[in-house]
């Protein structure tokens, strides 16, 4: 990094615990890797202080101080990374930074698509609301886009933003692509990679997951012999567990609930598997698709181009595959498809791998960034 910055904090306008959970991604992720290369870094949050705080990496301060330009004068520091998300309600947290005189990162970690929320069973009145409640919030985000010096977010999205209303060429101008941080432990160590497809995610949120779309994509899968098996990561629902007892044996076999596991153990998971698969409804950075990248898998998913549209760029540099319709039976074909590229020689993992950590891991990120 460029000497000039000695403290660069990172921010987080939400009271989290500041303990293990939270320093192996986001700000927390962040903050370790700049003091990596070197940087005396902290997160700041807002209080209270929590029983399982890492005391000595965190500083906790009343909100409005985060809003107080006086207040982060009296920081003394060089630098701050904001993970704001883009949201704009801390739009005047990013001008008390900017005013007081410090350089300005933002994370935003948003496909760039923000009707991924509609009910397409809503009323019409609740519609026009929404619509109207997104334009507000789109001026209210450009808004606090524009105090940055630079906005971290997926390259994809920046393009969306491009076109959308009042964000004009100088917030464009200002991104990096990075959609989010990822653990530079996640590499992928010339492990054989076996016949392996991944689904990680909290499968109780049934709206953004859909777990339904998830089923009836595996049942399709294997309705013809494949000997690839499905390995399902995260929450299991009694619905899942339901689902998985009636299959036929010559299908359950080939799909394994694991449940929950601490991430650090995810990093061998991934690095065993080939396909990671995303069936969301939307997603801003999906995260588990990221570190999947960084250890040589490749990425299948939904065909949904504004509400998944960071997963969608996972799958180029010969990175995956975008099935042709938003179906299970078109997922299922997908997932077929990249299958077949791995079996042909046309997936590499360590070019997947060395392909995506400059756009992932912290260190590597944010060194180019405060140059």
């Amino acid at each position: 990094m460029n000497p000039q910055y000695k403290k660069v904090y990172t921010c987080t306008p939400v009271a989290f615990h500041a303990n293990d959970w939270f320093f192996i991604r986001d700000s927390g992720l962040i903050s370790r890797a700049l003091r990596r290369l070197g940087a005396e870094s902290k997160v700041i949050m807002p209080l209270p202080y929590y029983e399982d705080d890492h005391r000595e990496e965190v500083i906790r301060t009343e909100y409005q101080n985060l809003e107080s330009v006086e207040w982060w004068k009296s920081q003394g520091i060089d630098g701050l990374v904001l993970y704001s998300w883009g949201a704009p309600r801390y739009r005047k947290i990013a001008k008390a930074v900017r005013q007081a005189g410090i350089r300005l990162v933002i994370h935003m970690d948003s496909s760039g698509d923000f009707t991924f929320a509609f009910d397409p069973n809503a009323s019409l009145l609740r519609k026009l609301y929404l619509h109207l409640l997104i334009k507000a919030q789109d001026y209210f985000r450009a808004k606090h886009l524009s105090y940055a010096h630079t906005i971290t977010m997926c390259p994809e999205a920046a393009k969306a933003v491009s076109n959308m209303l009042f964000y004009d060429k100088s917030i464009v101008e200002k991104c990096f692509p990075m959609a989010c941080p990822v653990d530079s432990e996640c590499a992928y160590d010339g492990q054989e990679k076996k016949d392996i497809i991944l689904c990680i995610g909290r499968w109780d949120d049934i709206f953004q997951k859909r777990p339904e779309v998830l089923m009836r994509t595996l049942e399709r899968l294997y309705a013809t012999p494949c000997r690839a098996e499905t390995h399902l990561y995260g929450t299991i629902t009694p619905e899942l567990e339901r689902w998985w007892g009636a299959l036929p044996p010559d299908v359950s076999q080939h799909i394994k609930l694991k449940g929950n596991i601490p991430n650090h153990h995810l990093r061998d998971v991934y690095k065993q598997a080939k396909i990671i698969v995303c069936t969301s409804r939307y997603e801003g950075s999906h995260n588990v698709s990221a570190e999947a990248l960084c250890c040589g898998c490749s990425v299948v998913t939904a065909n949904r181009p504004g509400p998944l549209r960071d997963v969608h760029w996972y799958t180029t540099q010969n990175s995956g595959t975008i099935s042709r319709e938003d179906t299970p039976e078109s997922l299922a074909q997908a997932i077929d498809h990249e299958l077949s590229l791995w079996d042909t020689g046309k997936r590499n993992p360590y070019t997947i791998a060395e392909a995506w950590q400059p756009f992932f891991h912290p260190e590597k990120v944010f060194n180019t960034i405060f140059q």
